[in-house]
């Protein structure tokens, strides 16, 4: 009995603080496919917050998601504007008009694969499509240049299977010119980085990822 009593005294302060359950509604407020990628909107209607989750339908896929305040209610109103395909790299802009954001979705067409994206805000002076304007191979790193409007963005990946490329996008220079170029180079064990510049738009970027099948790279890039 006497130990019941303590037990009973040892819990009561727990169960006293305890926080109160709030719970929130998030529900799928739109879905768009376009070939083999999917697209859901999903919404928390207790918040003005609207996410996109991208996958692509195809074994061993991941997705991604990004997150951003509805400008009005809940939802997103999603529509493809630009498409570009080249070799096993397949680039998507999709733009979401309700919101005034535009994502850019980069993945390799090939089993296992995970897409990669980076949104920015809608500018009202974007005019015409997507277009390569750069490409880089050194080894079996692959880096695309590839223009928006007024965003650049450099796409890196590993040739190798399930791999997921890396999007860093930034505005574009006015006026700038010249291409990609691999800066300098570093291997520690299966480590293997790369400095890559970007000279039309006076960037540089660090590329990073391991050597071995499957692995995906990342992508950091500065002014230089």
């Amino acid at each position: 009995m006497k130990r019941l009593l303590a037990l009973l005294l040892l819990v009561l302060p727990l169960i006293a603080g305890a926080g109160e359950y709030r719970s929130s509604l998030v529900v799928q407020t739109g879905e768009m496919r376009e070939s083999d990628l999917i697209i859901r909107n999903i919404s928390d209607l207790d918040s003005r917050m609207t996410c996109l989750v991208f996958y692509i339908r195809t074994v061993g896929t991941s997705p991604v998601m990004t997150c951003y305040d509805a400008t009005s209610g809940f939802g997103a109103n999603i529509n493809q504007i630009a498409h570009l395909k080249v070799k096993d790299l397949v680039v998507r802009v999709v733009e979401d008009s309700k919101n005034k954001q535009i994502c850019l979705v980069a993945y390799i067409s090939t089993p296992g694969a995970s897409p990669s994206v980076a949104c920015y805000t809608r500018q009202q002076h974007r005019k015409g499509g997507i277009v390569e304007e750069g490409h880089l191979r050194e080894g079996d790193l692959e880096v695309y240049r590839v223009v928006d409007g007024p965003k650049s963005c450099l796409i890196a990946y590993v040739t190798t299977k399930g791999t997921s490329p890396s999007v860093a996008c930034f505005d574009s220079k006015v006026g700038g010119k010249g291409g990609l170029r691999q800066l300098s180079y570093l291997r520690e064990g299966d480590l293997v980085v790369r400095k890559i510049a970007d000279f039309a738009n006076a960037k540089a970027c660090m590329v990073t990822y391991v050597s071995t099948q499957g692995t995906s790279s990342h992508l950091y890039c500065y002014d230089e």
